[in-house]
């Protein structure tokens, strides 16, 4: 009868126009339900019924458990607010049977909402369309699950948070990444490589030169040939003609054992940088060879680095440092991002280049460097050694070299940890400036004295003359503080000291000033410098970083101001500013310089960039650009769109002298599938990042290999760090987590918060991987089915002890869990992998108790023994060898 009953309602809804379904909330059909996403419960429990359509739930029960920002109001019949983002608006007006989501406006069905003595109950299948998720209801259980294509903004921070959690809980050893378990992938004679493509055309008109119609591309290959890590990047002119092929081949290693005794931790050949001088030479690029053994991240000089990388045709990056927004820079055709002359201050460095791709992608370049004792290597000796014929590439199509400089370069340097705060260092330079050859023998020491960095350097110009600087790096309190001088004497010119230099000093200050809650950095300096010509220079600056909710801000200013001579053309008072912001949707960066004082005033050059994501996959962008010397006003519309397999973008573009222009730009990747050894299209670059191929398996026996019978596990999320996996694991258990930076070991292990079943957890914390450009290591990652260990721990009296510390050790020796016994003795560690383990107090405990740290023998949780109950265990005398041995 029910079923009939039901047959009937529904077929009276789908005929009969507007009538009310004839149900009525009653006691039978109320239900209690509880809502889950992943492994998670969301909110307190709803309230709900089931209907002849399926099951509704209080509206405001569930706008409680969201927390979303939605006011419902039963006098007005109306619900409003937005969902998830803020850019997903919803308007609800039961008046007007209407329901505006982002996707538009859709009239209110009769069944959707029903008046019930709780409140409006809601039917699930209506929210799932609002919403743009799916409530799914399994009343087996009484939960409803909430299931979504893509992460929600509150489950990220519940995933956040459990992950916090569990940093937090039972903390083992202290994390030291060299320990854990590493992911080895030997070279191969031949990897094939990952290729990114961008291929773009444009026209574009001005009334001096009319029409114009050119098309360009640029190819980067990263693989492995004959051992040794390959890449290749091909670039053509405006033509479509090649213009530009660089080749290298290198091999970098963190591990330091490359080249056997030489112990190198880099290796290049072919389109090579060697590194700078402290007052001798810059970095600089050509083709050549460079070998070094220095940390790969190690600064280039002592105050100050340069950070270089890979910038696509079409992208934009900007820089962070500590946090703070400091520069940005645009495609400068040449394939390369360059900041040059960071400063740096005493303590750590975190660096963030953000690459913003044409078809808006978002690609981190992160690094630290840190200045302190800490980085003073005590009996170590780092090399380097390079010859490269400067700005000129291995394999030239097109040349047109600055003869100024353009000609072989080579170099040799060492430096020595003396002790535990000197090093000393001693380098030597051959170069051409200017067109003639120069030689240079530079040496240095470097000593920590508490919290503060001293360099003094000295260089030689054989035949020539000589300078010297003094420089200082410290913290003082809360300010941060950089001090330099330099003296030059004789005929002194090199790539970093003018020919016309002759004394120079320099003063900055940095820190935190707190206005309320707010701690804004701030930054002052000051710098005087004398030249041969008689002019003294004199220079001071502040710069400071505001930040209100979304919007970033940087500005500085700074006065330059000259005597001696006529004032120089650079003198004067200026103000800049950069700054990001993203307001209802729409991404905004730019930046601008004034000149307030002192020659032309007024606005210099101002750009600004608006991105807004309309789908998952489209963006809008829009740009402006001035700059005063040409006195011209830019202005850009775009539009992107990313495909599975490519990403796509046509933009228009006009100034204020009548130009116009008309662009569309394609880019994908191609690189083998490690699913299947297949190849794959894919939109994201991946030539120039490293891939993990995850495989992750259910590990029956608790041995940590995968055996005949042992089946894949599907639906879990993988992380390396910030990163994650785009997608689950398939059917088959395997996911892939790119983007990984290369060459810097990261771990990857499984995201415990997407575990479908909470009895299977990860054996161990997983496997270490130092990715390669263009390569994609693999990895077996076993989920194993747990059980829990319970005991009462006594001591040599027999009384139950409380407060001491109790680790859990796995076959390695490594640190499982580690637990405080309770007022009671008692000890509980659950959720334990399948696997053999031990029992032992800490160190610690046993060093003050005088007592065996072992308790007890073996323990073997499996399928036959999931859950061991060990009763009382006693603590062991120590061995009267280790009692006489005590102090």
């Amino acid at each position: 009868m029910a079923l009939a009953a039901a047959g009937f309602a529904a077929a009276a809804a789908a005929s009969g126009g507007h009538a009310a379904a004839p149900w009525q909330a009653n006691d039978d059909d109320a239900l209690i339900l509880e809502l889950h996403a992943g492994q998670y419960r969301i909110g307190e429990t709803l309230r709900g019924y089931q209907t002849p359509q399926g099951v509704c739930v209080d509206m405001a029960d569930l706008i409680i458990a969201l927390d979303l920002p939605v006011r419902l109001d039963k006098k007005s019949r109306r619900a409003t607010g937005w969902i998830f983002a803020e850019d997903q608006r919803f308007t609800l007006d039961r008046e007007a049977f209407s329901v505006q989501t982002m996707n538009g406006t859709s009239k209110l069905a009769t069944t959707a909402i029903r008046d019930t003595p709780e409140g409006w109950c809601t039917d699930l299948a209506a929210l799932s369309a609002w919403f743009g998720v799916r409530f799914r209801p399994e009343l087996g259980t009484m939960t409803i699950r909430l299931e979504s294509e893509t992460k929600l903004p509150f489950l990220e921070a519940i995933e956040r948070k459990s992950r916090a959690a569990r940093l937090s809980k039972g903390k083992t050893a202290d994390f030291d990444i060299a320990k854990l378990p590493q992911a080895e992938t030997p070279y191969r004679n031949w990897r094939t490589p990952a290729v990114d493509v961008l291929l773009r055309s444009q026209w574009q008109r001005s009334r001096a030169a009319g029409g114009n119609l050119t098309a360009q591309y640029e190819v980067l290959a990263s693989g492995e040939v004959l051992g040794a890590s390959t890449e290749v990047r091909l670039a053509s002119d405006t033509r479509g003609v090649p213009d530009s092929l660089r080749l290298r081949a290198y091999r970098y290693d963190p591990a330091a054992t490359l080249l056997g005794p030489l112990k190198a931790t880099q290796v290049a050949a072919g389109d090579v940088q060697v590194l700078p001088g402290a007052l001798t030479g810059q970095s600089a690029v050509g083709r050549g060879a460079f070998l070094s053994n220095r940390p790969i991240d190690r600064p280039t000089r002592f105050s100050a680095t340069t950070l270089r990388g890979t910038l696509p045709v079409g992208w934009d990056a900007e820089l962070y440092v500590n946090g703070e927004l400091r520069a940005y820079q645009g495609d400068r055709g040449d394939g390369r991002y360059e900041f040059t002359d960071i400063e740096l201050q005493f303590g750590d460095n975190d660096f963030d280049v953000v690459l913003y791709g044409p078809q808006g992608q978002v690609r981190h370049d992160r690094s630290n460097m840190p200045v302190g004792l800490d980085s003073l290597p005590k009996g170590q000796t780092w090399y380097w050694a390079g010859a490269i014929e400067q700005d000129r590439d291995l394999i030239e199509l097109t040349s047109n070299p600055d003869p100024s400089k353009t000609g072989w370069r080579w170099g040799v340097g060492v430096e020595r940890g003396l002790d535990d705060r000197t090093t000393a260092g001693l380098e030597w330079q051959s170069l051409v400036l200017n067109g003639r050859r120069r030689n240079y023998v530079e040496a240095s020491v470097n000593r920590s004295v508490g919290p503060m960095l001293i360099q003094l350097a000295g260089a030689k110009q054989l035949g020539a003359g000589q300078a010297l600087r003094a420089e200082a790096l410290g913290r003082l309190g809360g300010i941060y503080f950089s001090a330099e001088t330099l003296w030059v004497a004789g005929a002194f010119e090199s790539e970093l000291v003018s020919a016309n230099a002759l004394r120079e000093q320099s003063l900055r200050l940095s820190g935190r000033v707190k206005l309320g809650r707010l701690s804004l950095p701030i930054q002052a300096g000051l710098r005087h410098w004398t030249m041969r010509d008689g002019r003294e220079t004199l220079e001071w600056s502040s710069r400071a970083s505001f930040r209100f909710g979304r919007v970033f801000l940087g500005t500085e200013l700074s006065q330059k101001r000259s005597t001696g001579l006529a004032a120089a053309p650079s003198d004067g008072t200026f103000i800049q500013l950069i700054g990001n912001s993203a307001i209802r949707g729409v991404r905004m960066r730019g930046e601008a310089s004034w000149r307030l004082a002192g020659g032309t005033r007024g606005l210099h050059a101002a750009t600004l960039t608006a991105e807004r994501t309309l789908t998952e996959r489209s963006t809008l962008r829009g740009a402006y650009a001035y700059d005063r010397d040409s006195r011209i006003n830019q202005f850009t519309l775009g539009y992107v769109r990313q495909f599975k397999h490519f990403a796509l973008r046509g933009d228009a573009r006009y100034d204020t002298r009548g130009g116009i222009g008309l662009g569309l730009s394609l880019a994908f990747s191609l690189g083998q599938d490690p699913a299947d050894g297949g190849w794959r299209v894919a939109r994201e670059q991946l030539a120039q990042t490293g891939t993990a191929a995850v495989e992750v398996f259910r590990d029956d026996n608790g041995d940590g290999l995968r055996q005949p019978g042992e089946g894949s596990v599907e639906g879990v999320t993988i992380e390396a760090g910030f990163r994650h996996s785009r997608a689950p694991t398939n059917a088959a258990g395997r996911t892939v987590i790119e983007g990984l930076r290369p060459y810097v070991p990261v771990l990857v292990g499984i995201d415990t918060g997407s575990l479908p079943d909470p009895l299977l957890q990860p054996k161990g914390r997983g496997m270490v991987v130092t990715p390669r450009p263009g390569v994609a290591t693999p990895l077996l990652l076993p989920l194993a089915p747990t059980g829990e260990i319970e005991a009462t721990l006594v001591g040599l009296d027999g009384e139950v002890r409380a407060g001491q510390t109790v680790e859990l050790v796995d076959g390695s020796g490594a640190v499982i869990r580690r637990i405080v016994s309770e007022f009671d003795g008692y000890l509980l560690f659950d959720s334990i992998p399948y696997g053999e383990y031990r029992l032992r107090l800490s160190a610690k405990v046993a060093a003050a108790l005088g007592v065996r740290a072992e308790l007890g023998g073996l323990l073997r949780i499996d399928q036959a023994h999931s859950s061991l109950r060990l009763g009382r265990i006693r603590i062991d005398p120590a061995p009267t060898s280790q009692v006489a041995a005590a102090p």
